[in-house]
């Protein structure tokens, strides 16, 4: 679809298109100027802003979107990504959707719109505008995901690791070391990542013949301010508390602050668990207990991931489950 198509179904000149589209309607009637918006909007058309600029087939540009770039894990994985593209000669376009999915679905546009060759996506839920989503399908631009996967695109190729199982073993380690009341500090509802981690928390308790209690769970931010806000609430109403699975290490960093303060001592009375093994738990106090996840790794591969399918490559259509490791340090007990 391309704006003399607009121009022709309108049945108006490609300049009174274009004027819409550029927020320029000097001369365009109310009703003309609605038309045109309501056929872009029915066709799912997007206007190519580099078109007069382009020479080549391809920009040499990719497009990446994250959802929290404070959050410690997510540049670790970004700097994977771009390292793979400027060894292919490739620029990175960093995008930050702050887990709003209505900036995810501009960022997803403007790649569109700049035409560029692959687009990466650390999705913060699911697509609202479906003409977006329409788009996105029908513009053949190669799409990978990365860490967390998307009921939108389930057709696409992504580089993930097994959360449940990984969480799994993070919880079954604080069973072997004799806890029973283990609270889980969840990400927000809805996620990708939250639910599978919440899986691998029930399955464990379940092979350990542990009831599984629902207000031991609480949802939240990937963020220290979350995991202490969260703490200082929860610890009190359920004073037998002997462990905390934090799903995430940002959240953990809160989690043990809040203890530190309400002086309860780590791990003599509550153990705490992370989860990514971002480089700064090896210097908390206590050293903190993670599973390990290759974060940096992950960006790359789904770097290259995208690369493949840029050059017609088929390998490039697999996905890719990567492992964890849980590194046990003093946050939590020993065997």
């Amino acid at each position: 679809m391309t704006i003399n198509d607009i121009a022709r179904m309108a049945g108006v000149s490609k300049g009174t298109v274009s004027r819409v589209i550029n927020h320029n309607p000097q001369g365009v009637s109310e009703q003309t100027r609605q038309r045109i918006l309501e056929l872009i909007e029915e066709v799912g058309y997007i206007p190519n802003r580099v078109a007069g600029s382009i020479t080549l087939a391809r920009t040499k540009t990719i497009g990446l979107i994250i959802p929290d770039i404070q959050n410690m894990f997510f540049p670790q994985m970004v700097r994977g990504v771009e390292d793979c593209a400027m060894e292919n000669g490739y620029t990175l376009f960093l995008c930050n959707s702050d887990s709003n999915i209505h900036k995810e679905q501009q960022y997803l546009r403007a790649f569109l719109e700049k035409r560029v060759d692959g687009i990466l996506v650390n999705t913060c839920g699911e697509l609202e505008d479906r003409s977006l989503y329409r788009s996105v399908c029908q513009s053949g631009i190669p799409m990978v995901l990365l860490d967390r996967k998307s009921r939108d695109f389930t057709d696409k190729p992504g580089v993930y690791v097994d959360n449940q199982e990984a969480a799994y073993s993070g919880v079954t380690h604080l069973i072997d070391t004799g806890c029973r009341n283990i609270l889980f500090l969840g990400g927000p509802k809805g996620v990708y990542t939250t639910g599978e981690r919440l899986k691998g928390y029930r399955q464990a308790l379940r092979e350990a013949e542990i009831p599984f209690q629902k207000e031991y769970i609480t949802y939240g931010a990937y963020s220290t301010a979350s995991g202490y806000e969260r703490v200082r609430h929860i610890i009190e109403a359920y004073p037998e508390t002997d462990a905390i699975f934090a799903g995430a290490d940002t959240i953990a960093i809160g989690v043990l602050r809040a203890l530190r303060e309400l002086n309860i001592p780590v791990p003599g009375q509550v153990s705490v668990l992370g989860f990514d093994n971002i480089m700064l738990s090896a210097d908390l106090t206590p050293p903190l207990t993670t599973v390990a996840q290759p974060i940096y790794e992950m960006g790359y591969r789904a770097a290259r991931k995208l690369l493949a399918l840029i050059g017609g490559d088929p390998e490039g259509a697999k996905s890719e489950c990567m492992s964890t490791t849980l590194v046990q340090r003093e946050s939590t007990r020993s065997r």
